[in-house]
Order: structure tokens, then sequence, then C-alpha cells
């Protein structure tokens, strides 16, 4: 299962949850207020394709 981040409009805290392929954020409320006004965010490992030479696909060292 894939892990998708979101951002409550409500509250303004950011969050991700291990969820289903294709869950939404219709399917989503935020853990800190329990508000289901959030929006999915682009998730930088997602966008960045493949890793090479054994490197992790998903670093926080910018690119």
């Amino acid at each position: 299962m894939p892990i998708y981040e979101y951002r409550c409009e409500a509250c303004g805290e950011a969050f991700s949850l291990l969820q289903k392929m294709g869950a939404g954020a219709k399917d989503t409320v935020c853990p800190h207020c329990g508000s289901a006004n959030v929006q999915k965010q682009f998730s930088t490992c997602a966008v960045g394709g493949g890793s090479t030479g054994g490197a992790p696909a998903c670093s926080s060292g910018g690119g």
C-alpha cells in the first residue's frame, strides 16, 4: 500500500497515511483535528521516478 501525503485545510496540519491504491481526500480525515476538509499533496517520491546504484528512490537530500 502506498503512503499518501495530505494537508488539512481546517487546521493546516500536514500528515501522511498508508492507504489503499486509489484512496483520495474523500476517504480521509485529519488525524489532528478530525476535519474531512483535506487536500492530497504531491509527493516528491511519486514524481521522482526510480533510483540507480542501490540508492533509495526517495531521499531527503532535495533535488
